[in-house]
């Protein structure tokens, strides 16, 4: 219910504090620091980091991304991603503004915190504040009210800090016109691609090529660290008959929950489009797919959204508002538009594909909510509830199973409890279990076992498994004997890559000494293709990704259509000649002023803040201490 008041404002500066200038100045255990009191894991000119802020900060952080991954974060997972330097750096940038607030004098007052949480529409009955709701929406969230301003006040706090630092930014006219101009100015190229595939047949690399690109290159052919496994599967499906609710259960569930039998009428909304062309191709519709997905992990780990959709949106009409479509009430849009916007709390961010396109949709505010009908309430209580009580049941039954286990062998066990015995191929940390589909948690939990060692309880998308060690396998590099396929296939891609690139650049050179366009490409049998106009936040075909083939573009003109050297992007080398440039629009200019405005000076505050951290940073005297 409260859970977004219990985390940081999104805005674009908050964000900042907690993390998304990802400014990495931690090497872990660096200096063999030792601290001198146990309880505190690092300093920051001379003021303490304790390690319970350290660990509520690693576990907050924990469980952010494990909401993200749909509960499949691993142990790997928190290390590739740096999990405990993020919530190191978060502390140390909320104790360096902590420390400006002190500096500047800059206070909370207790007018303003009252103001503030007064302000939340989720503590109000008919327009106004409500302490009785606010008492009990405090307490279903195991919040004391001390406990609670004092959050708040530390979160305004950081507000009036961020908002002191950048105020002096300014935004002239003559910024706001380079700022359009670079936005909306578009290019259009003609283009070869030279793939490294139509070389690779061609290639026959002798023995001795292979034998010195493994020498060269072993660890490429590492055989990951694999585990065979046998186990029970507990699912929660096989317990509903005894898991149904009594109707006097899902009534008391309606009467505690009743914040989730309503539904939103209507609701403002902010959209990013990737539109997909009518004759697309299943491979052209993958990328625009990829791209979808990529944008959606950004937004769903603290990007600002605004940007984003200034930046890629393909719908004109609200790319200039941020994507804001204003109110939105049901049936506007396509049912599968609706049912991935109607279903999104505050501030989360879903995915909705319709004929049109790709949808980022983020749901800003819920306008207007009804409840629903009894019945249908009364019926997705029910399901709720037996979903609840059969996956308690499960897990219950697999914890008694896994009591068992210590003195009996599992097959019997699995007869008293009428499950079978499966029994896995070896495997490593990312393959799919036969049967189960992808589930790291079991995987992880296989590689874990010593040998013939029993698991605890593992919790899985399909229910509950207790595993036993069968077979461990650890990570090798094969001899060269049992890799060679594998070797000569490697070192025919990187033989087809040179000639590909040496391809690439032959061609280059002609059409840089004077030969037309047409006449190189048919003889190299290679099609000639038109990108079509295209702005610096589109990209090159559409891609944002493809910086390199944008940039490349945009230094092209008449008088030097054609770059310095072949680029290489995605598996194959781009030949780029200019064909037009189109100015921005003035009149679009003045019409868009305003917002411009005010867009750029979000952008130079953010600058501005992240100079100032980072100069906080370099001049604070910053001790990183080992952790118990």
């Amino acid at each position: 219910m409260l859970k977004w008041l219990r985390k940081y404002s999104r805005s674009w500066f908050i964000a900042l504090i907690i993390g998304a200038i990802a400014i990495v100045f931690i090497l872990w255990g660096v200096g063999g620091l030792k601290s001198p009191r146990l309880q505190e894991v690092a300093s920051v000119n001379g003021a303490p980091i304790l390690l319970t802020a350290y660990v509520k900060q690693f576990n907050e952080l924990v469980r952010q991304y494990q909401e993200f991954s749909k509960g499949e974060l691993t142990q790997e997972g928190i290390k590739a991603m740096r999990l405990k330097e993020q919530a190191l750096n978060r502390l140390v940038d909320e104790a360096l503004l902590m420390q400006a607030a002190e500096r500047l004098g800059i206070r909370v007052t207790n007018a303003e915190l009252q103001e503030l949480i007064r302000s939340y529409p989720f503590f109000q009955e008919d327009g106004h504040f409500s302490e009785r709701r606010y008492q009990m929406l405090l307490a279903r969230s195991h919040l004391t009210p001390a406990d609670f301003e004092a959050q708040e006040r530390h979160r305004l706090l950081m507000q009036k800090i961020i908002q002191t630092i950048t105020s002096f930014a300014k935004v002239s006219d003559e910024d706001l016109q380079e700022m359009f101009r670079t936005a909306r100015e578009t290019v259009e190229v003609r283009y070869l691609v030279v793939p490294p595939e139509r070389f690779l047949a061609a290639q026959h690399p002798s023995d001795a090529e292979i034998d010195k690109y493994y020498q060269e290159h072993q660890e490429q052919f590492r055989t990951p660290e694999r585990a065979k496994v046998k186990y029970l599967l507990f699912r929660p499906g096989d317990f509903q008959e005894k898991a149904r609710p009594t109707s006097a259960e899902v009534t008391e569930y309606l009467k505690d929950h009743p914040e989730e039998f309503t539904r939103p009428e209507i609701i403002r909304v902010r959209q990013l489009l990737l539109k997909v062309p009518p004759k697309a191709t299943p491979s052209e519709r993958r990328q625009i797919e990829n791209q979808a997905q990529a944008l959606l992990r950004q937004a769903r780990m603290g990007a600002d959204f605004a940007p984003l959709v200034q930046k890629f949106s393909q719908d004109a009409a609200s790319r200039g508002q941020g994507g804001d479509l204003g109110e939105v009430k049901r049936g506007q849009h396509p049912p599968e538009w609706d049912k991935v916007a109607f279903s999104l709390k505050k501030e989360e961010v879903g995915l909705a594909v319709t004929k049109g396109g790709f949808h980022l949709i983020k749901l800003e505010e819920v306008k207007k909510s009804a409840g629903l009908p009894e019945a249908e309430a009364r019926s997705l209580a029910t399901q709720r509830l037996l979903a609840d009580k059969s996956r308690h049941l499960a897990q219950e039954t697999a914890q008694k199973a896994r009591g068992l286990l210590n003195t009996t062998p599992m097959a019997e066990v699995a007869k008293k409890f009428g499950v079978q015995v499966k029994e896995t191929p070896l495997l490593s940390l990312g393959e799919p279990v036969p049967e189960l589909g992808a589930q790291p948690h079991f995987n992880e939990a296989a590689l874990a076992l010593k040998p013939q060692e029993i698991s605890k309880v593992v919790d899985l998308t399909v229910g509950f498994a207790v595993l036993q060690d069968l077979e461990h396998q650890d990570s090798q590099i094969p001899p060269l004997a049992k890799c060679k396929d594998r070797v000569r296939q490697a070192v025919s891609r990187q033989m087809a890559r040179n000639q590909a690139s040496q391809e690439a650049a032959k061609l280059l050179e002609r059409l840089r000494q004077g030969e037309p366009l047409t006449k190189v490409a048919a003889q190299a049998g290679l099609a000639l293709q038109d990108s079509g106009p295209f702005t610096r936040f589109q990209g090159f075909l559409r891609q944002p990704q493809a910086e390199p083939l944008t940039s490349a573009a945009f230094q092209l003109s008449s008088k030097d259509p054609y770059p310095a050297k072949p680029l290489f992007f995605q598996g194959k080398y781009y030949l780029q000649a200019f064909k037009a440039r189109q100015a921005a629009n003035p009149e679009e200019f003045r019409k868009e002023r305003d917002k411009l405005q005010a867009e750029y000076l979000e952008h130079k505050r953010s600058m501005i803040f992240s100079a100032w951290l980072t100069g906080e940073r370099q001049r604070a005297k910053i001790k990183i201490y080992e952790i118990p």
